[in-house]
């Protein structure tokens, strides 16, 4: 049996295990059957702590509240937190015992589901799922199987669902960006090679592409991690022309034959480095895109006379210059993303992390009284209609189903177009994605194309990604470390990154030589505990694909 076949085996266990109906499911009577509305024909309250966008004025007076009130017939008293105060808060609630029926919304971790789910404080919803869910079993059991065992604690026990937002772009977003109008003044074609790229480099800084007759072009520039942005420092593209670089899920850590290992202490990471450290020596990389922020690079991409800027690594055109079509006033559509590069050892793969999900985004405690009633909630909220009402608000006012010929974000029919600038501004008509919703790559991708200025060349880019990714089988999944294990891995975590990040620019701008300095900067990794974070890993990875 190949490994793959293998972890296909133990999903379809671990699913069977979960979703089987027994009578032990949490019940009061007062419940209407799965699918069934108003799930409740008696006054229910139902008391909801939600962690806060900031896009929506009142979640009590809400038009997509007041929806689910009348659909389900449960009175929805909502106190609402800030984003910026909900670990706060958090870690208030639970440690007062203070508990509201539902906690929606909040950043939870796999580990803290299971550890308070393991006291108590959160409701098991296996038997909840299996009496109960209709539109749960719909994507658990038939459309994301594998998401299953990802949001099962090692107990066997689901404590928190997730909101899933299968972002395409988002699953490849370590993205490189070229200005194409220089390419097209210098007759040069889209780099296929890191050896190209190199030579593009070289002809952004002295041939003048801007016509200005200064050498003011800068030929390839970033940001420094940690200072805004995303994924705009100079490693995230390139580093995957030598060895599969993951700056999305896990950070640079990968699968080797089935075990878990560090990108950065492979032999393709220090071929890696020397092509960065030769660019940097040329002067093909910005000296400031190692230490500046997030404004500083805008500011630079976002000049246009002179346009100063060749190259660029970002997530998506507004990390690093305005978003603003020429049509608008801005350049962001003369920008073009690149598909992974050839290495020099025939390495060509992309930053994948194809998962779309967060944990524990709707939980029921322990003092909910009707805890079938707050998981019907949950189940409606994961509907098209709930989903669609919560991102985009009212059906034919904030947004409609297009005419036919009218093609979507992929290419295909539309089946939906918004009729506002959606996400512009404070709304009471929607929840703004908070919560929950059910949006797989196909739900968002056949959003009208229609004025989609962003959206579109974002999938445009991805797609041109996407056959360089590594199998889905090959990842590491999202992972749930228990108890002292959780607080041993982040404290590693912590020193590490900071290790290697700060190695990173050393061996990058020749500070540290990485051929005399390679071997104590693994041992010194080791000494910071690479060797346990990397056993720790593999113990939760065994874990979660049942191996």
């Amino acid at each position: 049996m190949t490994k793959k076949h293998l972890i296909l085996v133990c999903f379809s266990l671990v699913l069977v295990s979960i979703l089987s109906f027994t009578a032990m499911a949490q019940d009061s009577g007062i419940a209407s059957g799965a699918g069934e509305f108003p799930v409740v024909s008696e006054p229910t309250v139902l008391r909801i702590l939600l962690a806060n966008s900031e896009q929506v004025s009142d979640f009590n007076d809400n038009a997509f509240t007041q929806w689910m009130e009348e659909k389900t017939g449960i009175d929805l008293q909502i106190e609402v937190v800030n984003f910026q105060d909900a670990q706060t808060k958090l870690n208030l609630v639970l440690a007062s015992g203070d508990l509201p029926d539902i906690i929606m919304g909040f950043p939870m971790t796999s580990s803290l589901l299971a550890q308070q789910g393991s006291q108590g404080v959160f409701v098991p919803l296996n038997d909840l799922m299996a009496t109960y869910g209709y539109e749960t079993k719909r994507i658990f059991e038939t459309e994301r199987p594998h998401l299953l065992p990802l949001i099962t604690s090692p107990d066997g026990n689901i404590y928190g669902l997730p909101e899933i937002n299968e972002c395409f772009h988002c699953f490849l977003s370590q993205k490189m960006w070229v200005y194409q109008p220089w390419l097209e003044t210098l007759g040069l074609a889209v780099p296929t090679t890191t050896a190209e790229f190199e030579a593009m480099l070289v002809a952004f800084k002295t041939q003048d592409p801007n016509g200005n007759g200064v050498a003011d072009e800068v030929a390839f520039s970033g940001s420094a991690e940690g200072l805004g942005g995303w994924h705009n420092s100079v490693d995230q593209f390139l580093m995957n022309s030598f060895v599969f670089y993951d700056r999305i899920q896990h950070d640079r850590l990968l699968l080797i034959d089935g075990q878990v290992q560090a990108a950065y202490a492979q032999p393709g990471y220090r071929e890696g480095l020397r092509y960065l450290n030769s660019l940097y020596a040329q002067g093909l990389i910005d000296p400031n895109a190692l230490i500046q922020d997030n404004a500083a690079l805008l500011q630079l991409g976002s000049q246009m006379e002179p346009h100063l800027l060749g190259a660029v690594t970002g997530g998506w055109m507004g990390t690093y210059t305005e978003p603003k079509t020429v049509a608008q006033g801005g350049e962001m559509d003369k920008w073009i993303a690149i598909p992974p590069l050839l290495g020099p050892d025939g390495v060509q793969t992309a930053g994948y992390a194809p998962w779309g999900f967060n944990v524990g985004r709707f939980v029921v405690t322990s003092a909910a009284q009707h805890p079938e009633v707050a998981f019907r909630l949950a189940d409606l909220m994961y509907s098209y209609e709930g989903t669609m009402r919560n991102t985009f608000g009212v059906p034919e006012v904030d947004w409609i189903i297009p005419p036919d010929g009218e093609l979507g974000i992929n290419g295909e029919q539309a089946a939906y177009r918004t009729l506002a600038n959606w996400g512009e501004g404070m709304t009471n008509s929607a929840w703004r994605q908070t919560g929950m919703t059910y949006r797989t790559s196909d739900f968002r991708l056949s959003q009208s194309a229609q004025d989609q200025f962003v959206e579109v060349p974002l999938f445009v880019a991805s797609n041109a990604m996407l056959p360089y990714a590594p199998a889905i089988d090959t990842l590491i999944p999202p992972l749930t470390f228990e108890g002292d294990a959780a607080s041993e891995v982040t404290e590693i975590q912590l020193a590490v990154k900071t290790y290697v990040d700060e190695m990173l620019v050393r061996f990058i701008t020749g500070d540290a030589n990485v051929d005399a300095e390679w071997d104590s900067y693994l041992a010194t990794l080791d000494s910071q505990g690479l060797s346990r974070l990397l056993e720790l890993t593999q113990a939760a990875y065994n874990t979660a694909v049942g191996a």
